[in-house]
């Protein structure tokens, strides 16, 4: 059964910021570190620091060879069952290091060339160079790292959707990036079936790792193997006056011959990415720069949804919800939550890891909205490469009366140089819509500050615009009003 329905939040996956696993079973997707490493947020930055911290501890103890203090860190690996992602069948187990394993793992790095040569440097080199470590054991482990932000992160979501906690719960391990140490702690967790529950962020799942061995192998260190055999028989040619041409089929076959290939063997690519790049170790080093320039593509929430078995998100409906929410403030907080779902199927993932602080105002919950901005095209990608834009802050208002100074000032209240100076005002209209637009033409102006005023109509246009196959830059509408406050 899926987290929504268990908790009774009547929301499918696309309007929903983390994965809404089964806790019955793993799901196919996997943590991947590298997405994680280009989210430009402090939540993000501090899952780096953990990941970075713990791999250069155990790499420093290998080369040092201090076995005990590298098998202990390795252990502290467990089985994190509590995601529910992953290759396991039937009810979720984990494939992460554990006491039996860490020994095998300390082993295979410990001998690896790469790892006594420096050519490993981080967690996403080991699934390119190491035999049985791959998307599955790098997502666990990736988990147990950052179990703590993953904590932080669910918690924040269930005060967000109402999910009950189950509060002092004693959980680890945890690991300390400053001491280099595991420990455990208690927590406030969700605990169904009374097993820790732990939600994980929709933008940092992958079906497959950005850097992966395949990958690697097909595009790297096959051509230059390719090349430099080319070269040789080029030599060849003008010596003897012989010919012949090098394809990447009879390099491929030849290598894995030589390093004992076969359905049983699906280490071999690894064996010849470890033993090529030991003698040429540029190879890896232009690789890795290849992947960290170019970014890891999120799952939409089509796809997302299918492999959770959720329906796929309805835009339309799902801005029907907005637009019939009725005006005033005693259903402000529907509204805020409609208007969330709506953003969430809409503008992701373009807009990730929404921050969600609940706060009380005057006897309600109030909710003030922010997305972390990873635009990869259109108006997203444009606004943080010209203006400080790397979150954008929303508000929502559902009034029935004209809007004021006040609630465009909330909105400015948040903004800062290094947060960003781009909000999204959304608000039902009153007939005040010039009024408005004069509020906010009047920050750009003066402050630099730009407010996005969005009523009903124009949330309407947003989503036609959305749902029209040939407009290929997303999101113009929102440009277009950014232009026109910029340039009055």
């Amino acid at each position: 059964m899926r987290v929504s329905k268990i908790y009774g939040i009547k929301r499918s996956q696309g309007e929903l910021d983390f994965v809404d696993v089964d806790i019955d079973k793993d799901i196919p997707l996997f943590l991947d570190p590298r997405a994680i490493a280009q989210i430009n947020n402090s939540w993000a930055r501090s899952c780096v620091s953990s990941l970075q911290s713990f791999f250069q501890r155990v790499i420093e103890a290998i080369h040092s060879g201090d076995d005990s203090v590298a098998i202990s860190l390795l252990t502290g690996l467990g089985e994190p069952n509590e995601t529910h992602l992953g290759l396991s069948k039937g009810k979720s187990r984990g494939s992460a290091v554990g006491e039996k394993l860490a020994v095998e793992f300390w082993q295979a790095l410990s001998k690896s060339r790469a790892v006594q040569s420096g050519l490993i440097q981080d967690l996403e080199d080991t699934a390119l160079l190491i035999e049985n470590v791959d998307k599955d054991r790098i997502s666990d482990i990736t988990t147990n790292i950052i179990r703590r932000q993953l904590v932080e992160f669910t918690y924040d979501t269930c005060k967000f959707w109402n999910i009950p906690l189950t509060e002092n719960v004693a959980y680890g391990n945890f690991w300390n990036s400053r001491q280099g140490v595991w420990y455990q702690d208690h927590v406030d967790i969700p605990t169904p079936k009374g097993e820790p529950l732990l939600l994980v962020p929709k933008s940092i799942v992958r079906r497959k790792l950005h850097m992966n061995a395949n990958n690697y192998y097909r595009h790297s260190i096959l051509n230059f193997l390719v090349s430099q055999e080319s070269a040789a028989n080029a030599l060849t040619s003008v010596v003897r006056g012989q010919h012949q041409r090098v394809t990447k089929k009879d390099v491929d076959a030849r290598w894995k011959g030589e390093f004992d290939a076969g359905r049983h063997n699906p280490g071999v690519e690894k064996r010849i990415n470890a033993h090529v790049s030991a003698e040429n170790p540029d190879i890896l080093d232009s690789y890795r720069e290849e992947r960290h320039r170019t970014r890891t593509a999120p799952l939409d929430n089509a796809d997302l949804s299918d492999v959770v078995g959720s329906r796929r998100p309805n835009v339309r409906r799902l801005l029907q919800e907005v637009t019939a929410t009725p005006k005033g403030r005693s259903d402000a907080h529907s509204y805020e939550e409609n208007v969330f779902a709506l953003f969430e199927a809409l503008f992701y993932p373009h807009l990730i890891y929404p921050n969600k602080q609940t706060r009380m105002h005057e006897g309600r919950k109030r909710v003030d909205l922010s997305f972390t901005n990873d635009g990869s095209s259109g108006f997203f990608r444009w606004v943080a490469r010209n203006y400080p834009a790397g979150q954008i802050f929303v508000e929502c208002k559902n009034y029935d009366t004209p809007l004021g100074n006040p609630e465009v000032d909330q909105l400015l209240g948040r903004f800062s140089p290094s947060r960003g100076q781009v909000g999204i005002l959304v608000y039902r209209g009153a007939g005040d819509k010039q009024k408005v637009d004069k509020l906010c033409v009047d920050a750009a102006r003066q402050k630099n500050e730009f407010v996005l005023a969005i009523d009903d109509d124009d949330l309407r246009a947003i989503v036609d615009e959305h749902l029209d196959l040939e407009v290929d830059y997303p999101f113009k509408f929102l440009q277009q009003r950014f232009q026109h406050l910029a340039n009055n």
